[in-house]
């Protein structure tokens, strides 16, 4: 349950005769102070913590169990490849008069490992692993060098810490292009635990919207792709026009770093 969920939502579990809580701690605002669960409802309650069940609703069931126990989220039908979106990349850092923010993700390595970048002030990343930083980089970069066009390459983890800045280039007329490599996921997170912790994922795969949709409604421009002979086109299409932009790149959720880039086991 979230915060201020919609009246529909409130409605549906006021209405309810089952609630299956995963990891849900019943706090006063998720529960509209407490309101919210209808006491004859059978609950169901998962928590890692064994002093939560019960704390606060008696469960009909209680279970003190890791959620993060439970599958990743299941692939789209369609995705494109780490190498397609490489190769993009590529064809961006050949183009005079375009300028590459490389935010900090998954992603990143690929591009280090794969694309060259011959021409002076073409390429700017981040040497500390900075998230997030790419789309308020490519705002200011944008605004600085007027003449030329600024992409930022963003993980979907790390565009959607600053995503409310998209707003502020469409009002102040900023035409950053977003590239969003959208895997569902913290990816390198993602990677790390299924390295070090056997594949017990905690907090790491998201449920992002359609990144595209989000762009048109503020009064951008939105693409979407799922298919690596689309991405192409797709970037063309998007640099032609004159305003700020998103594509969304959907990526499988366990699509992350290449071969020989995986961190090591903690020890």
């Amino acid at each position: 349950m979230r915060r201020h969920a919609v009246h529909e939502s409130e409605q549906a579990l006021r209405d309810t005769d089952l609630v299956v809580a995963l990891g849900c701690r019943f706090s006063e605002f998720t529960t509209k102070r407490w309101t919210l669960v209808p006491p004859e409802a059978d609950l169901v309650h998962v928590d890692i913590a064994p002093v939560e069940l019960g704390r606060i609703y008696p469960p009909r069931v209680g279970l003190a169990s890791d959620a993060a126990a439970l599958p990743p989220l299941p692939a789209p039908s369609e995705t494109v490849s780490s190498a397609a979106p490489a190769e993009v990349v590529q064809r961006l850092a050949d183009r005079d008069g375009l300028v590459l923010i490389q935010d900090v993700h998954t992603f990143g390595h690929w591009i280090l490992r794969h694309v060259g970048f011959d021409r002076a002030r073409s390429h700017y990343g981040s040497p500390g692993g900075a998230m997030a930083w790419g789309l308020p980089a490519a705002m200011g970069m944008a605004l600085a060098r007027p003449e030329e066009r600024v992409v930022a390459l963003s993980g979907d983890g790390s565009f959607w810490m600053v995503a409310q800045d998209f707003e502020t280039c469409v009002r102040e007329r900023i035409p950053v292009v977003n590239l969003v490599v959208n895997n569902f996921a913290y990816g390198n997170t993602r990677d790390r635990q299924r390295l070090a912790h056997d594949e017990r994922y905690s907090g790491v795969f998201l449920d992002n919207p359609d990144f595209a949709a989000f762009a048109r409604m503020l009064g951008g421009y939105g693409a979407r792709v799922t298919r690596d002979t689309d991405l192409p086109a797709t970037l063309d299409d998007v640099l032609a026009q004159p305003g700020p932009s998103i594509i969304d790149i959907v990526q499988d959720p366990m699509e992350g770093l290449a071969s020989g880039l995986t961190p090591p086991k903690a020890h």
